[in-house]
């Protein structure tokens, strides 16, 4: 059953000088481990948000996430329009982290396949968005994906930024290349934002407000709802 209204959150208190870095599609060693490794340089903790059918295929990279301290989130099994498959990830991330996740997020942000994931109806669950998308995936330069980040017109306090360190396809070329040029921009983007005097936390660290709500017929990012 589907559930027919949920809150959706995109940014934290806006009074508050703390921004969230999460990382779609993952793991995918090496490239996950880079990302941590620029993470523990920067004293920065951040939050995975991980696609089973990986979970399962290197669990270890798992493991890292959470030896370090970053946050893991929930992005599906198979990453598959119209497929949920949240529980069947669920389980593959449980496995490995030994608790369930806090945190949800739709794939592509397909909400209506989303709105059947079992833990909505239990209230056991944050749905996560962002107010800042830069679309790295889809840019070819570190300058780009740091200009699309730092430039981006909803970037400030509470921001919840969306980055991607793996791909959900099976291809393998496509997974260890796509996100090169996000790792190579990723220092960059950290410096600047903490030169500024923003706080990098996790998404348990940050006072989220300000919910858009699901209701059927709703897809796309929930920064173009109108609640």
């Amino acid at each position: 059953m589907s559930r027919l209204d949920f809150p959706v959150f995109t940014h934290g208190r806006r009074d508050v000088a703390k921004i969230a870095l999460t990382f779609d599609d993952g793991p995918n060693p090496p490239r996950t481990e880079q990302v941590l490794d620029i993470l523990a340089k920067t004293g920065v903790r951040a939050t995975f948000f991980l696609i089973g059918k990986w979970v399962d295929r290197w669990p270890r990279s798992v493991e890292r996430i959470a030896q370090a301290g970053h946050v893991i989130g929930n992005q599906s099994y198979a990453h598959a329009r119209g497929v949920s498959d949240y529980d069947r990830a669920e389980s593959a991330i449980g496995h490995v982290t030994g608790h369930a996740c806090a945190y949800g997020r739709a794939h592509f942000f397909d909400y209506p396949a989303y709105a059947l994931w079992s833990a909505l109806e239990e209230d056991s669950v944050l749905t996560i968005d962002a107010d800042v998308n830069p679309k790295d995936f889809a840019l070819s330069t570190a300058t780009e994906i740091v200009e699309a980040t730092l430039e981006h017109s909803r970037l400030g306090n509470g921001s919840i930024i969306d980055l991607h360190d793996s791909s959900e396809r099976d291809d393998d070329y496509l997974r260890l290349s796509r996100p090169g040029p996000m790792i190579q921009a990723l220092a960059r983007i950290i410096d600047s934002l903490q030169t500024k005097g923003y706080e990098l936390v996790g998404l348990d660290e940050l006072e989220l407000v300000e919910s858009k709500h699901w209701r059927p017929g709703r897809s796309g990012s929930a920064n173009d709802w109108a609640d």
